[in-house]
């Protein structure tokens, strides 16, 4: 049995976000410093898209590195996808932070705040015209669906995570949150252009 057991963990190729995450674990400043270098930008507009508070994400994201060094001995040995993890993190942490405050509060118990894509610092600085004029039309299509759309798509096709990970950030079925991203890319297919539309479809947007 033990044979079996070496045998199998063997095989188990580590990747390097693996390696990256590990090292980070064992108190690499160097690992903490490529994590965050790495996924602060991310995180930022993650944030952003969700409550619009620039000064409120910023404060957040410096919790959440200060309590990720601090706990870092403690938090899980296997980690597959680090964007995933501190996506997740910083959500809960507005989220928390958003229903301590009252001029936030709702009466129901969807999320309380709206989500809203804002083209990102990439395509801020496109020079191209014909290209801008093509992020403009996307997210003028995007920021038209329903909330729980928006915020799908933009893990699923801004983020790259998958079906499964954006169904656990959601708290959805993974069936649930392929019917609504399949809902979403219907209608923009009716709304925009196969041009404008490839630019939300193909990987690294």
């Amino acid at each position: 049995m033990k044979a079996v057991q070496t045998a199998i963990t063997a095989s188990h190729t580590v990747s390097p976000q693996e390696e990256l995450w590990n090292s980070f674990r064992q108190g690499s400043r160097d690992a903490f410093a490529r994590i965050y270098q790495e996924q602060v930008d991310n995180l930022y507009h993650y944030g952003v898209h969700l409550c619009g508070d620039g000064e409120l994400v910023r404060d957040c994201l410096q919790e959440l590195f200060h309590d990720l060094w601090q706990s870092r001995e403690h938090l899980a040995a296997q980690l597959l996808n680090i964007r995933y993890y501190l996506l997740s993190s910083l959500r809960r942490r507005l989220l928390r932070t958003l229903e301590r405050d009252r001029r936030f509060r709702a009466e129901t118990t969807e999320i309380p705040f709206d989500f809203e894509l804002i083209p990102s610092r990439e395509h801020a600085i496109i020079q191209d015209e014909k290209v801008q004029e093509q992020v403009k039309q996307l997210h003028a299509a995007l920021n038209a669906l329903p909330r729980r759309q928006r915020e799908a798509i933009y893990l699923r096709f801004f983020h790259e995570l998958s079906y499964q990970e954006v169904a656990d950030m959601m708290s959805m079925k993974v069936d649930s949150v392929y019917n609504i991203i399949s809902k979403a890319i219907s209608v923009l297919k009716k709304t925009l252009p196969p041009a404008v539309l490839l630019l939300l479809l193909q990987p690294g947007k």
